[in-house]
C-alpha cells in the first residue's frame, strides 16, 4: 500500500513538473509571437525610413523633379511586371502626379526601352547590386519615395499606402 501511495505521488508530482515546464515553454513562444514596436503591419519597417537616401538623386536619375519615386525591380521577380502594371494602372485612374523610375537590378540597355511611352515620364535605369544593397533592398519589388530635401518618407513592397499621399494631375 505503501508503494501505491509513493507511486502515485511520484506521478503527481512529475505531472507538475511537466506542466509547469509546458506552461514557461509557452510563455516564452508566446513573447516570440508579439511584435516588437519596430513592426508595422507584420512587416519589418524599413530601416532607411525617414533618413536621408544613401543616394544623391540628381546624381542617380539625372533629374530635376523633387519628389521621386522610385520603384526597385529585378529581371528574375515574376511579380514585378504585374505590380507595375498595376501601379501604371491605379496612377492613370486616379490621375495622380508622380515623378517615378524603374530601377532594375539585373537590367541591361535594351530594357531602358521597356514600358516607354508618352504619357510618362518615367525612367528605367539598370543597376548592380551595390546600389540595391545601398537603398537595403530585401525583396522585390520595392516602392521607396525620396522628397525634395531626398529624406525617405515611404518605404514598401508595395504601393497602397502611397496613392494618399500623392496629388492629383
Amino acid at each position: 500500500m505503501n508503494s501505491i501511495l509513493t507511486l502515485q505521488l511520484t506521478l503527481i508530482l512529475c505531472s507538475l513538473l511537466l506542466t509547469v515546464g509546458i506552461i514557461t515553454y509557452l510563455k516564452h513562444q508566446m513573447k516570440l509571437i508579439i511584435l516588437p514596436i519596430q513592426h508595422v503591419g507584420q512587416k519589418l519597417s524599413h530601416p532607411l525610413l525617414e533618413q536621408p537616401s544613401p543616394i544623391h538623386m540628381n546624381d542617380l536619375l539625372q533629374t530635376n523633379h523633387k519628389q521621386q519615386l522610385l520603384i526597385f525591380t529585378d529581371t528574375a521577380c515574376p511579380h514585378c511586371i504585374p505590380s507595375l502594371e498595376q501601379f501604371l494602372e491605379t496612377i492613370e485612374q486616379r490621375k495622380l502626379n508622380v515623378s517615378f523610375s524603374i530601377l532594375l537590378k539585373n537590367g541591361q540597355k535594351k530594357d531602358q526601352e521597356l514600358y516607354r511611352d508618352n504619357q510618362t515620364n518615367m525612367q528605367i535605369i539598370p543597376v548592380d547590386e551595390q546600389l540595391i544593397e545601398a537603398f537595403q533592398i530585401q525583396e522585390f519589388p520595392y516602392y521607396i519615395m525620396v522628397e525634395d530635401d531626398e529624406t525617405i518618407s515611404y518605404a514598401a513592397p508595395f504601393p497602397d499606402g502611397l496613392y494618399s499621399r500623392l496629388p492629383a494631375k
